[in-house]
């Protein structure tokens, strides 16, 4: 043959290795540039106004991961505090399943109970502590993130259910815990014919 192939046919690009040369390289862009040389001119301004803490500040987000901190706070800032209900594991897990197979939030369920409590129209069952009964089960936190004037205003009022001398006493956790064992059926509301 003539002109015999020495190689394979090219094969479509996306397969091989990138093409030799130059790269293109991201470059800033004229507005990034001019907010980069406007914050380094405020800060210039704020030292020579007798404002070095707030100078140091505009440089801080100049450095490296600045803006990365600044997003940290402000997700921070929007999020609710994290609130940790202590359970036993097997009912956790359990109320998480029923919660996803019927697509109910957990958070929502709570929120209603809380403030069916703050209203005075729930009252949680919560068991006394046994002590040195061996029978210890595992328990884990349930995390969830509900409103944080509402936890606030729980709060306040277990406060004064257990000055009142309520026992055995309260907290709002414990409340919490309650509002998800009734409503799923679990733990102190789990009815008789299915108790352990």
């Amino acid at each position: 043959m003539a002109n015999a192939r020495t190689r394979p046919p090219t094969t479509h690009r996306s397969r091989r290795r990138p093409p030799r040369g130059p790269r293109p390289v991201p470059t800033k862009s004229d507005a990034d540039r001019r907010l980069h040389h406007n914050l380094t001119a405020a800060s210039a301004k704020l030292r020579e106004t007798g404002a070095p803490d707030l100078a140091e500040a505009v440089d801080q987000v100049l450095a490296p991961g600045g803006w990365h901190a600044l997003r940290r706070l402000e997700n921070a800032a929007t999020a609710a505090p994290n609130f940790s209900i202590p359970m036993r594991t097997a009912d956790r897990d359990t109320a998480k399943r029923l919660s996803e197979k019927a697509g109910e939030s957990l958070t929502a369920i709570v929120e209603k109970r809380l403030t069916d409590f703050v209203a005075g129209t729930f009252d949680p069952r919560v068991a006394r502590a046994t002590r040195n009964s061996g029978a210890a089960q595992a328990t884990s936190n349930l995390n969830m993130r509900p409103n944080p004037d509402l936890v606030q205003q729980v709060r306040a009022r277990v406060d004064e259910l257990n000055a009142s001398g309520r026992s055995p006493k309260l907290s709002a956790a414990g409340v919490a815990r309650a509002a998800i064992e009734e409503h799923y059926q679990l733990g102190q509301y789990k009815p008789a014919d299915k108790a352990q």
